[in-house]
């Protein structure tokens, strides 16, 4: 088992932002209500782990960054947070740009690192409590979905990054707490009027908007390598020559079928219905102005040649307010819970001491 298995108990806030919407439904709900939900939606989550980097040889995984009112917050703290993403962007830049994308992701995670050490001291202060029942189900979930045979091979996994089992309940707990404070002290303070919800509705008509979708029926020639054998464009030439002279759909399946190199041309070649604005770029160009039963082609990419035969089409539409209520509320309460957490930030860092120890 690797370290990406921890990732899961180290990120609780993601299971408990699914809470924002059930807990300002009932602001009297307790943190033992919270706490219960959290578990619950955690065994869910808790299979969306990523491998975390390991620092190379050499490298101060205990590197101090950043103290907050005398807590110290290292490299390891950040990088058990960024691993996941680091990776992906490994996989998208290099050089420079990789550094700096990097760098980016890391002050993010600081900055997070550090308002949630600042909330935590509020519970601290005035502490409720969480069953370590809870905590414990947590590590014996990670165990069960992320691949360690025992709570003891759990255990030894973490020794070569120092981090003890005392260490994830401690984090784990964290995560709750704050959660808990988070929802109680933003949330609940948070409403959105039916007034509000339908204005937005009407201010906004795009976002509730279904897009205009097709559904396409295609024929696909492979620059190389093509079933049909022989030089592909000859083959095009030949399928061209076949739909001037019998556009049906019967002729154009019985081509998909014979000639076209597509995943599912041996199902005659048919898509489900996609957004005309999710296809590629050509097909966008080729298509506008067509309308059901068209054919278009051929259409030259650098794989392959296509054939595009349009099978139905559906209209943009409104989405009626009835239907759409619930989500624009959602979408409100969302924007509003940002805003009251980013004020709730700011004002637990008033006055605290912070001090970054690298640029």
């Amino acid at each position: 088992m690797t370290i990406r298995s921890l990732l899961p108990a180290l990120t609780l806030a993601v299971c408990a932002v699914s809470l924002l919407h059930s807990s300002a439904a009932d602001p009297a709900s307790s943190e033992q209500d919270v706490l219960s939900v959290v578990q619950s939606r955690e065994e869910k989550n808790i299979r969306d782990t990523a491998n975390i980097p390991i620092p190379l040889p050499g490298t101060r995984i205990d590197s101090v960054l950043v103290s907050v009112n005398g807590e110290p917050i290292t490299l390891l703290d950040v990088i058990l947070e960024t691993g996941s993403r680091e990776k992906e962007l490994a996989g998208i830049y290099s050089g420079e740009r990789l550094f700096s994308e990097t760098q980016k992701l890391r002050d993010e995670a600081i900055e997070d690192i550090v308002t949630r050490k600042l909330i935590y001291e509020k519970y601290k202060a005035e502490p409720f409590d969480i069953p370590r029942q809870e905590i414990e189900n947590l590590l014996d979930e990670l165990v069960r979905t992320g691949g360690a045979e025992s709570r003891a091979a759990l255990e030894k996994s973490l020794q070569p990054l120092g981090i003890t089992p005392e260490r994830l309940r401690e984090e784990a707990k964290e995560r709750i707490a704050v959660e808990v404070l988070l929802i109680r002290d933003c949330n609940h303070h948070v409403n959105v009027t039916p007034k509000e919800v339908y204005e937005e509705y009407k201010a906004h008509p795009e976002k509730w908007t279904v897009p205009e979708k097709i559904s396409l029926q295609m024929l696909q020639i492979n620059v190389t390598a093509g079933s049909a054998g022989g030089d592909p464009k000859a083959v095009v030439n030949a399928v061209r020559k076949a739909l001037d002279e019998d556009p049906s759909q019967k002729n154009f399946t019985r081509l998909v079928l014979e000639k076209s190199d597509g995943a599912n041309a041996s199902s005659g070649g048919i898509s489900e219905s996609i957004e005309i604005g999710r296809l590629r770029p050509e097909f966008i160009e080729a298509l506008d102005g067509k309308k059901t039963g068209d054919i278009v082609g051929p259409i030259e990419a650098p794989e392959a040649f296509f054939f595009l035969r349009i099978v139905s089409t559906e209209p943009a539409r409104l989405v009626p307010f009835s239907q759409a209520n619930r989500e624009v509320r959602e979408a409100l309460f969302k924007e509003k819970v940002a805003e009251k957490r980013k004020e709730y930030e700011a004002q637990i860092r008033r006055g605290a001491v912070i001090h970054h120890y690298f640029n």
